[in-house]
């Protein structure tokens, strides 16, 4: 493919201070395709636990207790750098494409990093005790975010100030905006009121029961809940009813990921393990998902992030470069042995010319000495094939 191939990697958090990569891998055996996630590294850089992960392009940022960001260059699998601006731990981390890294800190700002020169383009001034979560919108013009001060803040990032704000009932735990933006979700008080962006009302308000720490929209009107339960809960938006629930894990899910391509919700627990939950073509979420691949990490999990490395497309291009060289130079040493078999052919002819017509063959010059008529040479005018620039 000339666009290069796809792989999945699932990068998770711990609180033992650990980054870890598994990417996912399949091969064909007589049941089908098989699935699994294989450990691609292991960073140990933070001193202390982590708590957010975020994929910006090509490079992997990870928040922590120790106040530092961390920066892993997921191509060559080495560290990039750190940044630090912020005072406190480094609460959440979030990313707009490949362009921008978003950073909240305990300290209440929220920092706006610009990818590649990581200079930090703003820094905003956004909660009083700190920030808990933050989410860009898809079109990348709108942020919202949440913190102890019981606040929600929709941000102007075009300008760069606060849009409006609204006072909560209560300290919210994450906020979410839907594919397309036209909705957003926060989880608060152990219940998550969904709100229309044209009305700013709420559309629809589950009661989840215990603390709901992840929120995801696999569509705009499908989301998944997931806290302080073993259990994840689908919820149908417009019909306003909860359509299924699965037990992910033994404890408690720690955070959740959707992969909109594969189907596919990858779910990440205190207990270690990491697991992806196929939907298959069910597109209401209404059945019951299987297991696509699971590990057992050994580490306690706190965040998770799904990063789609594309492989190069130089690399299958420099088999087909390598293929055609080979080609090139066998066309060549075929025609430079032609070419010496032609020359070879003429100078027998020559030869044999000379021999039989040597008494025609002489010239006298003005003072009289024989001179012999030599034979021009004729090279091919047909130009050698030349090895194409690398």
């Amino acid at each position: 493919m000339s666009s290069g191939e796809t792989e999945i990697e699932i990068l998770a958090g711990t609180y033992e201070e650990f980054l870890l990569g598994y990417k996912l891998t399949s091969e064909n055996t007589k049941d089908g395709k098989q699935y699994s996630l294989k450990q691609s590294f292991t960073n140990h850089s933070h001193s202390g636990s982590l708590r957010s992960v975020a994929n910006v392009g090509k490079f992997l940022a990870s928040g922590s207790t120790d106040e530092v960001i961390r920066l892993v260059n997921l191509s060559t699998r080495t560290e990039h750098g750190f940044l630090q601006q912020q005072s406190g731990t480094i609460t959440c981390l979030t990313n707009f494409e490949s362009q921008f890294l978003f950073s909240g800190s305990e300290d209440g700002t929220i920092c706006i990093w610009k990818s590649g020169s990581w200079v930090c383009e703003k820094t905003l001034k956004a909660h009083q005790g700190g920030v808990l979560g933050i989410d860009v919108h898809p079109s990348g013009k709108l942020a919202l975010s949440i913190g102890k001060d019981r606040a929600l803040k929709t941000w102007n990032l075009i300008k760069g100030r606060t849009g409006f704000i609204t006072n909560l009932k209560g300290v919210a735990d994450a906020v979410r905006w839907s594919p397309k933006g036209t909705m957003y979700a926060v989880a608060i008080a152990n219940r998550v009121d969904i709100y229309c962006i044209q009305t700013a009302k709420i559309v629809y308000s589950i009661p989840f029961g215990k603390r709901a720490s992840s929120l995801v929209f696999p569509n705009e009107s499908v989301i998944m809940v997931a806290g302080d339960k073993e259990t994840v809960e689908v919820h149908a938006i417009k019909r306003g009813a909860k359509v299924s629930s699965f037990e992910a894990h033994k404890n408690r899910v720690k955070d959740m990921k959707f992969i909109p391509e594969l189907q596919v919700l990858v779910t990440a627990s205190n207990d270690g393990f990491i697991k992806m939950w196929s939907f298959g073509q069910d597109k209401s979420f209404s059945k019951q998902p299987s297991i696509m691949a699971q590990v057992d990490t050994t580490c306690r999990i706190t965040c998770l992030s799904v990063c789609h490395i594309v492989k190069p497309a130089e690399a299958q291009g420099t088999a087909e470069e390598e293929q055609v060289q080979v080609q090139l130079e066998d066309e060549e040493q075929e025609s430079e042995e032609d070419e010496d078999e032609d020359e070879n052919e003429d100078e027998d002819e020559d030869e044999d010319e000379e021999e039989e017509d040597e008494a025609e063959e002489v010239v006298f010059t003005s003072k009289g000495t024989e001179k012999s008529k030599e034979h021009p040479r004729v090279d091919s005018d047909e130009p050698k094939s030349k090895r194409p620039k690398k």
